[in-house]
């Protein structure tokens, strides 16, 4: 059996800081919630497993393969980081059409099944106006729009509902629902218990 994920004795220390210590594990393919505290390693731990990080000690596979500098694996995966890295002066459409174009999708298509993604997560009166004028939330749609663009076997997403009102929390999670119950993967970084739950 292939894991989907799966962590051999992973150590990552920042200098003498500890971001993860000495896990071991294996996770089947499904859906999968990672809780924990602000502060306790989940992104750390998500950076690991796209190749962002390389662990200080240990052996580190997603989907059968070491991720770091792998470009086929990150074609398998969609990322929904916490983060705010998007530009401000571009649309969603064309933030999300360019790291489509990035994956290998011609500029057309990229466009349309950006457009598509964007309608899907609920942007669609808005995936024409620039980033800079959208709420936390709108922001937080639109990565993860971008996430699920290129048809990813696996999702990892770090506090995807974080920023949503409660309308946009029950849409992303029927929205994941419907991810997990088409057979792919998930792992889902929070430290909101019943988020996970849902």
């Amino acid at each position: 059996m292939t894991w989907m994920i799966e962590l051999e004795h992973v150590t990552k220390l920042y200098g003498t800081v500890l971001g993860v210590n000495d896990m071991t594990l294996q996770l089947a393919p499904g859906a999968w919630g990672l809780l924990g505290p602000n502060g306790a390693g989940k992104s750390t731990l998500l950076n690991l497993l796209i190749g962002q990080l390389r662990p200080t000690r240990g052996t580190v596979r997603v989907l059968g393969q070491t991720p770091r500098n792998n470009a086929a694996l990150m074609r398998r995966i969609g990322f929904c980081p916490a983060f705010e890295g998007m530009y401000a002066g571009v649309s969603g459409l064309e933030w999300t059409t360019w790291l489509l174009q990035l994956q290998g999708v011609r500029k057309n298509a990229a466009r349309e099944r950006a457009a598509q993604c964007l309608e899907r997560v609920g942007m669609a009166d808005s995936m024409q106006r620039p980033i800079a004028s959208y709420s936390r939330g709108m922001r937080q749609r639109t990565k993860l729009a971008q996430a699920i663009a290129h048809d990813p076997e696996l999702l990892i997403l770090d506090e995807p509902l974080s920023g949503l009102d409660p309308v946009g929390r029950a849409q992303m999670t029927a929205l994941l629902k419907d991810w997990i119950a088409a057979g792919r993967g998930v792992l889902i970084a929070s430290h909101v218990l019943h988020e996970i739950e849902a």
